[in-house]
């Protein structure tokens, strides 16, 4: 398998932004798909990606297949919003999912660069000449900043959780802010958007 993937490597184009949202552009599930099937197809792999429930929670089981026989194979968790409509939540979900499994277990990141703005707080940003800003509009620049005393709070009362809640919380909170690596640190809470989605989290599953 490691050959067939130097091989898919060599063949993939740079994967572009193609749909626009909220906080920018990115590359949607149809973008992603239709750069990587040619080189993926030349290189005998292919990517399954199927619902699996963990522990009672709904989940996405993506798995890389050579034409060996050989496989990777990973499960994530699908946090859903508790919206009115439960399978509309559901599909965002699992849309959403696909596209960051599909990238992980492949190995690729959209423009070569991360521009996920979130995906890693703890290396400083390249500088761009028009960079997307992650402010919450309304607030000043220096005032979207926490300070060291807000950052502790939060992490008190993420520590004052039970490990299942602790789980829960580190999981939708990667999710949400787009870390390839399910981990809550202090660096990845520093803004004020941070803070307001714990919050609101910890009011839900009170």
């Amino acid at each position: 398998m490691a050959a067939a993937l130097i091989k898919f490597h060599e063949a993939v184009p740079t994967i572009h932004d193609n749909a626009e949202s909220h906080f920018g552009g990115f590359a949607n599930l149809s973008g992603v798909l239709s750069n990587i099937g040619p080189a993926l197809r030349s290189s005998g792999l292919v990517v399954t990606q199927l619902p699996e429930d963990i522990n009672g929670q709904p989940g996405l089981r993506t798995t890389l297949l050579h034409a060996s026989g050989e496989h990777v194979s990973a499960v994530m968790l699908l946090p859903i919003n508790n919206g009115k409509n439960y399978t509309h939540e559901w599909g965002k979900a699992v849309t959403y999912a696909r596209r960051y499994a599909l990238l992980s277990v492949l190995n690729l990141c959209i423009g070569i660069v991360d521009n996920d703005g979130d995906a890693d707080d703890e290396k400083p940003a390249p500088k761009v000449e028009h960079q997307q800003s992650t402010a919450i509009p309304g607030i000043p620049p220096e005032e979207n900043k926490l300070l060291t005393e807000e950052v502790d709070e939060l992490i008190t009362q993420i520590k004052d959780l039970s490990d299942g809640k602790k789980q829960d919380i580190t999981t939708a909170f990667c999710f949400a802010f787009k870390h390839s690596e399910v981990k809550l640190t202090r660096a990845r809470i520093s803004r004020r958007k941070h803070q307001t989605w714990i919050q609101d989290w910890l009011k839900a599953h009170a």
